[in-house]
């Protein structure tokens, strides 16, 4: 309503229309939404004409303008309608809804429906909503213009099961059907979080018992009675797309749901199984478009479809970051709801077998996905190996296989002759290896680790284009025969093992070589590239070793028009300074490089093709340990790089302007990025004090151990319209020399409407927050406060979070934590609180501030040393999770505000006693108890497990060194499933042990104690031989454990989640 409500900008005199776009896939309630903004009551008041236009499938211009001259009682004349609508439009303000709309194909036919609607009235809008990303660009590229866009991924699983419960009937009491709930909240995260499944998957179940509903939990929604109406929904989006890319739509099903896909894996692979085979473009055949008439390589056309797919919006891109923050990498990810339709219309020619059944492998198939060979059989193995069309088979273990696993998979590849694609992701497959022999047809291995012996029979798969080793055992292996491979075209292997293949240059058809090294004294050796002239990615080691120009010369980089990635490297411990200052001109690539990587450069002078920007189609620049370089040039005329990656340039001063020209100009003039960045990471830039501005176009920003001053704002064009920021991710860490956050990015808090996760931490000399704390960043998702011990919140006025966030992490912040904890009222949205290392809190928010977070789920709190209250916690009715760790003062006799209100999935304590002490002596229905390092544990709370009897699944006790029993009633746990205890040395003897319990472990017990315990000789080995897995030891200097006190703490940092350990 915002978008709809605000004035035009300056920038419309030339388009007065604005778009807006609402995307999403099927049932997520893009028309929902839609419909509410057409019954807002401000609409008439702000809008002469409110029209909306259901768009059919196939998209008519015509059509559309007659039904927007209906719905303004306007005659359409005999001539031209078009003409007349724009009449009717002149000086009328026009909200126009374009409800679920396909085209993306044809510009023109856009062009025939907005000519007219340009004549409407200055401040107009036009409302679309779309499941397809590319018919939003179309729209946008054809009005003129920029536009802003709402995707509608689904919703949170909280928020999904508040609609879930909202829904049920009335009379049903949570309280009463507690173990209901808890089954309804795992259904509720079957349906990709959309609420059209979910309501319709309710009212299936609103009046139905607890056995239907456990029931639905082994099914896929789609199998549902009455749930089925939506597929023919969802599948117009799959029938909307040409036949290749159907194709290669349904191969995604072989992949888990939340897979991470890369385009080249992804390519490599639809190639390799024959799904992509060498075409040519011809007029009007029903390729993408593209700007190429003759495309012969199949990898390009492959990129081509998977850049469709994702305009289409089939996959959703994704930027993957690490956890320390330094590293990112683009992904994609199907929808689950999308992966599900994947695997529908994929049936009979894909299939993924994993703990579901194998029901779904027919005699037609012909690509196997095996996620887990624990359910392999020799009938099922059987199965597999009479399928005579089967091209793809991925083989997928975390461990080891055992001996009959890993025949059957040989005998599967014994027969599997016209295999084109095998990618096995075990560890070790020696024995399955050697049945290699018969797969001649091969065009793809993907392996984990392979011996020589087998590495030799790969050798004579002639027809391999694709091959790609982790880990080899031998430590001299000969590759000699690898010159067999002349179709190979994609080399990954471990980085010693291609300085070994002195011939390199015979495999003419290579397109990938990543870690190519050169070895000292073998000049010959970066000569043999001379004769790749297909290669798209190399990657150049120990270039240190590189003895002079003639021979860095020798690779002719410049003359390898299709490289697109260059990776050139030196060992930055062993330069010599002079001859890399000359070496590196001569690595010049050609223009159309896209992706450059240098690493460990130590020499003084900037090559000339960086220093005078001649790679202009530069798309990733990323530049570490060149530590002698002072300065770099202004990069602002790469038009096309998105990812900029400066780290370890230990003497760099500036970018661009040198240090007296950038304190004499105006900062907000000053431009050295290019416009278009979307990633920029600095670290270790210890003497860079300066960056005025950043281009709006950022969407992630990584600042670690730079010597800023101040944080650099957001570059604005010449206009007085405020340009808005494309940040959604903000890193800032260890600056060392950063006293406030209240100048620079975060002063101007309106600009940044997108940034959805902010990190702040180890900034030692911060003292100040932004003057309104974070209460203005209204799109705020994660924040995470970290060892900034002089903040402090004199400067802040009023609650300083936004009401926005979902996650908060608190970890010691000065004298800010406890303002912060004020500010968590009405924080409807949050659903983790992190507390740690808190001194200052002596009690946690009391229940009129916890009542008001509706969505809570996870609590932990751990080395609140100072923390003697529960506050009012047992008011958060929706925490499923909760973890209290070295919070030594909590007064255990601390009386309770309120009783409890939820049902934890997972309680995390380290002293027994707190389960006395309320909310927690309240608990219900609770499923998970871990008991962390109570020395002082005698025996298990017996009245408060009985309580939890019917729930409680996993019991973990870890290091209980005065634990010498466990409770008579042990058996009474009917419920539990895994018993697990660490270090009780004094325990004597185990009660019965209920019937339900499948896993035993007993770790560091006494000798004596296991002896008693021995597989079927021991004495009291009865009382445990109905259990499946039981596992005791006693302790040994040998194990892990040790007398230090050590606790596990979860912590979440952004997207990861990482392990925290404590050692007290």
């Amino acid at each position: 309503m915002r978008w709809l409500m605000k004035l035009p900008a300056e920038e419309a005199e030339t388009n007065p229309v604005s778009l807006f776009a609402i995307l999403g896939v099927a049932g997520m309630g893009k028309s929902a939404l839609a419909k509410l903004v057409h019954d807002d009551p401000q609409v008439p008041t702000n809008f002469d004409i409110v029209v909306w236009v259901k768009v059919s499938f196939e998209f008519s211009a015509a059509a559309v303008v007659s039904d927007i001259l209906t719905s303004i009682a306007a005659t359409e004349p005999a001539s031209s309608a078009s003409a007349h609508l724009a009449e009717k439009l002149r000086d009328k303000k026009l909200l126009l809804i374009l409800d679920d709309v396909w085209e993306d194909e044809v510009r023109g036919r856009w062009e025939d429906l907005l000519s007219p609607i340009r004549s409407a009235k200055r401040g107009s809008k036009i409302l679309l909503t779309t499941r397809i990303q590319s018919v939003a660009d179309m729209a946008a590229t054809t009005l003129g213009g920029e536009f802003e866009c709402l995707k509608l991924d689904g919703l949170q699983d909280s928020d999904n099961f508040l609609l879930f419960k909202s829904l049920l009937n009335p009379d049903v009491n949570s309280q009463d059907y507690a173990n209901l709930l808890l089954i309804g909240e795992q259904i509720s995260k079957m349906f990709g979080a959309c609420p059209f499944l979910t309501l319709a998957v309710v009212s299936h179940l609103r009046d139905d018992l607890k056995t239907s509903w456990t029931d639905v939990l082994q099914q896929h929604w789609y199998q549902i009675e009455g749930i089925y109406s939506i597929l023919p929904s969802l599948k117009l989006s799959y029938d909307h797309l040409p036949a290749q890319l159907q194709i290669c739509f349904r191969y995604c099903s072989l992949f888990a749901r939340g897979h991470k896909f890369y385009m080249d894996k992804m390519v490599d692979m639809w190639v390799s199984s024959g799904l992509i085979p060498f075409a040519s473009r011809e007029p009007g055949d029903s390729l993408p478009a593209t700007d190429n008439v003759s495309l012969l390589n199949p990898v390009d056309v492959g990129e081509e479809y998977f850049t469709a797919l994702a305009r289409k919006s089939f996959f959703c891109r994704m930027v993957e970051t690490d956890p320390c923050g330094a590293n990112q990498k683009e992904y994609y990810v199907l929808h689950s709801l999308l992966h599900d339709l994947a695997q529908l219309v994929s049936r009979g020619e894909c299939a993924r077998v994993d703990n579901g059944g194998f029901q779904d492998v027919m005699w037609t198939t012909r690509h196997i996905s095996i996620a887990n060979c624990g359910i392999l059989t020799h009938e099922r193995a059987r199965k597999i190996s009479y399928l005579r069309s089967l091209r793809t088979l991925i083989i997928e273990s975390e461990s080891c296989l055992d001996q009959e696993t890993e025949f059957l998979l040989g005998e599967i590849l014994k027969s599997t002759k016209c295999l084109r694609l095998l990618q096995l992701s075990v560890p070790s497959p020696f024995h399955v290896l050697d049945r290699f022999p018969n797969l001649i047809h091969l065009r793809y291995i993907s392996l984990i680790s392979c011996d020589e012996s087998h590495l030799h029979k790969i050798f004579k798969f002639y027809h391999l284009q694709v091959f790609k080793l982790s880990y080899l055992t031998a430590k001299e292996p000969d590759l000699s025969d690898i010159y067999n491979l002349r179709c190979l075209r994609s080399l990954h292997i471990p980085d010693n093992m291609s300085s070994k293949i002195h011939k390199l240059g015979r495999l003419t058809s290579l397109q990938v070589l990543r870690g190519f090294e050169v070895v000292q004294n073998d000049g010959s050796r970066l000569s043999t590239l001379s004769n790749l002239r297909s290669l798209r990615q190399l990657g150049l080691m120990n270039l240190q070793n590189v003895q002079n120009c003639r021979e860095a010369m020798e690779v002719k980089l410049k003359e390898k028009h299709d490289m697109r990635i260059l990776l050139l490297s030196w060992n930055r411990y062993n330069n010599d300074t002079r001859v890399d200052d000359q070496i590196i001109g001569n690595h010049e690539p050609n223009r159309e490089i896209q992706i450059l990587h240098i690493h460990g450069y130590n020499g003084s002078v900037l090559p000339f093709w960086i220093a005078n920007s001649l790679l202009v189609n530069l798309v990733s620049l990323e530049l570490e340990y060149c530590i002698k370089w002072k300065s770099l040039p202004s990069l602002q005329e790469l038009n096309l790089l998105q990812h900029l990656k400066l780290q370890h340039l230990f003497q760099l001063e500036y970018m661009g302007l040198g240090l007296e020209e950038l304190t004499d100009t105006n900062e907000s003039g000053i431009v050295c990025l290019p416009r278009f960045l979307r990633s920029l990471i600095i670290g270790w830039c210890p003497n860079l004090n300066i960056l005025r501005t950043i281009p709006p176009s950022l969407e992630v920003l990584i600042l670690k151990h730079v010597g800023f001053l101040v944080l650099p704002g957001i570059h604005q064009r010449e206009s007085k319209t405020s340009v808005k920021s494309e940040l959604t991710f903000v890193h800032i860490q260890s600056c060392a020399h950063l006293t406030s956050l209240d100048k620079g990015l975060l002063e101007c808090q309106e600009q940044l409407g997108s940034l959805s996760t902010l990190i702040i931490s180890h900034c030692e000399s911060l003292r100040h927050l932004p003057r309104n704390g974070f209460a203005a960043l209204h799109h705020l998702k994660f924040l995470e406060m970290v060892a900034c011990p002089l903040l402090k919140d004199g400067n802040t006025a009023g609650n300083i979070l936004p009401i926005s966030l979902k996650n908060l992490d608190i970890n010691p912040c000065g004298s800010i934590d406890v303002s912060m904890l004020l500010s968590l009222r009405n924080l409807s949205f949050l659903t983790k609180l992190t507390l740690f290392n808190c001194t200052n809190l002596e009690k946690l928010p009391p229940a009129e501030i916890f009542g008001t977070l509706q969505v809570l789920s996870d609590l932990s709190v751990a080395r609140c040393r100072g923390l003697l209250s529960f506050g009012g916690l047992g008011a958060v009715s929706s925490l499923r999770m909760l973890s209290i760790l070295c919070c030594d003062k909590l007064n255990l006799s601390d009386s309770p505000q309120g009783c409890c209100s939820f049902m934890l999935q997972e309680l995390r304590i380290d002293c027994q006693a707190l389960l006395f002490v309320e909310p927690l002596q309240s608990l219900r229905y609770t499923k998970e108890l871990y008991i962390c390092n109570d020395c002082a544990m005698e025996s298990l709370a017996e009245g408060w497990l009985l309580q939890n009897a019917t729930s409680l699944h996993s019991i973990k006790i870890g290091i209980a060194e005065s634990l010498q029993s466990l409770p008579s009633q042990m058996d009474k746990l009917e419920a539990l499933q895994s018993l697990h205890i660490e270090r009780a040395p004094l325990m004597k003897l185990l009660p019965q042990l209920p019937a339900s319990l499948s896993k035993l472990t007993i770790w560091g017990c006494d000798p004596m104690f296991m002896k008693g315990y021995e597989k079927d000789v021991g004495p009291n080995w009865g009382q445990v031989a109905h259990i499946a897995h039981v596992d005791i030891m006693s302790y040994s200097e040998g194990m892990s454990c040790s007398d230090d006190q050590i606790q596990g703490f979860e912590k979440n940092a952004y997207n990861p989640r990482h392990q925290f350990v404590v050692i007290e």
